[in-house]
């Protein structure tokens, strides 16, 4: 009652909790579910309760409806308390039921696993076939939040995220900011190639920007340089709306939007690395940076050499930058030892995860006479989804390296030595594999008597 009518007192609840703990196992699933959503509901921590109503649950647990398995789903996820077993044995039941759910009820499903961190691959999959019958009743929230579920969970479903893209194509204009930042979010999280509707988005949120938050804005520009999905327009009124109030960003937000800037590389955005307003930002939320924004902070300034031929952070912490980027541990993927075999069986001579002078390593940085050649072996990971087209940091990589370092680079892309290996599946592609790496080494870099 006092949590139904918004009514908070801590020290009522903690008393409540006291109680509960010695009377749980009389509780049903109802008042199992009830108590726990309550607790949710105004935000009060009590491990030791919903460790033990997590406990109790596990033994009635198929006596629970749909509608008390939602609560305590949502109850579990909206505290931040995790529970694998209970989680577990939830997942089980839902795979039974699923035909139950309505689309509100899909969708929750899949943001309270999420949000936990709970790993369910088969009930992730069940949940995206069945919700591909139901994506046109979603509403904006719910095409937004199902996506950001899957992208969250690192769980790829093109089927769906295709259909939810089409959807939500058509109805973009029902989308808040937020949801608007959160499926473009999502969709360059998964790696989900969709320029139509990065295209929509682009002219949604121009018109809506002013009503972004710094959270909105600085998801919004990293995703689409994620994805290399590049709006000059959109990007230009970003700044604008960014500039005077850059100062007001976390350490996160702000390393997301310049890195996203320094991948776009828009002439008309110069300003974010020339002007001293974005490095005094920076340089006062340096020691809250974590590594990975560090990576980030560290390209942006590589951009500004670029641009400017100069770095603009003072030489201590482009120093710092630049040691934290090259401490980037590299271990040889198979398909990268793959092709490092062929190439010792051609007699050049390479030098694995080589350091260059950007911070930047390369898969294998060749000698051949006495030229260097830097390859890069591109597995998936660098490409949008099953599409060919390289995300926004394998590009920034690639670009930083020529300007830079001086080097162009040599792409393998892993579809390319497969196709190669299967026209001589007997010995693997070898030799195929060996006419390969010689043709692609004499057309992009290198004169036709180099190689032999």
């Amino acid at each position: 009652s006092y949590a139904s009518l918004g009514h908070i007192s801590s020290l009522l609840f903690d008393e409540i909790a006291e109680v509960a703990l010695v009377r749980v196992d009389e509780f049903s699933s109802q008042e199992l579910a009830n108590t726990v959503c309550a607790y949710a509901a105004i935000g009060h921590s009590s491990p030791a309760l919903f460790e033990k109503i997590a406990e109790a649950a596990l033994y009635s647990i198929h006596k629970f409806n749909s509608q008390e398995l939602a609560n305590m789903l949502w109850a579990y996820a909206k505290v931040g308390h995790s529970s694998h077993a209970l989680f577990d044995e939830i997942s089980e039941i839902l795979l039974c039921r699923i035909h139950e759910l309505n689309s509100q009820e899909l969708t929750n499903k899949v943001w309270a696993y999420a949000t936990l961190g709970h790993v369910s691959p088969t009930l992730f999959d069940k949940i995206a076939e069945v919700s591909l019958g139901y994506v046109n009743e979603f509403n904006s929230q719910e095409l937004a939040n199902t996506v950001w579920a899957y992208a969250t969970s690192g769980h790829t479903s093109p089927t769906l995220f295709n259909k939810i893209a089409e959807v939500s194509f058509r109805r973009i204009d029902e989308f808040s900011p937020q949801e608007l930042a959160n499926i473009a979010w999502a969709y360059a999280k998964i790696g989900h190639s969709s320029p139509a509707l990065f295209d929509k988005i682009a002219e949604a949120s121009l018109c809506r920007v002013h009503d972004f938050n710094s959270r909105n804005i600085a998801n919004t520009v990293w995703a689409f340089a994620s994805v290399g999905h590049y709006s000059p327009a959109l990007f230009d009124k970003i700044a604008e709306v960014t500039w005077p109030c850059l100062h007001q960003y976390n350490s996160q937000e702000l390393a997301n939007t310049v890195w996203a800037y320094a991948v776009s590389n828009f002439p008309s955005n110069v300003e974010f690395c020339h002007d001293q307003c974005v490095a005094d930002s920076i340089i006062s939320s340096f020691e809250k940076f974590d590594r990975w924004s560090l990576f980030q902070i560290h390209q942006w300034n590589l951009w500004c050499s670029e641009s400017l031929d100069n770095s603009i952070l003072p030489s201590d912490l482009s120093n710092r930058c630049l040691e934290s980027f090259s401490l980037e541990d590299g271990s040889p993927s198979k398909l990268q030892r793959s092709v490092a075999h062929v190439l010792t069986k051609m007699r050049i001579s390479f030098e694995e995860e080589a350091r260059l002078g950007t911070g930047y390593s390369v898969d294998m940085l060749l000698t051949i006479n006495g030229e260097k050649i830097p390859i890069e072996v591109d597995g998936p990971s660098h490409y949008l989804g099953e599409s060919k087209t390289q995300n926004g940091s394998t590009r920034l990589k690639h670009r930083q390296i020529g300007v830079l370092d001086g080097l162009e680079i040599v792409t393998v892309p892993y579809w390319e030595w497969d196709e190669v290996a299967a026209k001589d599946k007997r010995n693997n592609g070898f030799k195929y594999r060996i006419a390969y790496l010689r043709s692609l080494l004499k057309k992009q870099y290198i004169g036709d008597g180099a190689i032999n």
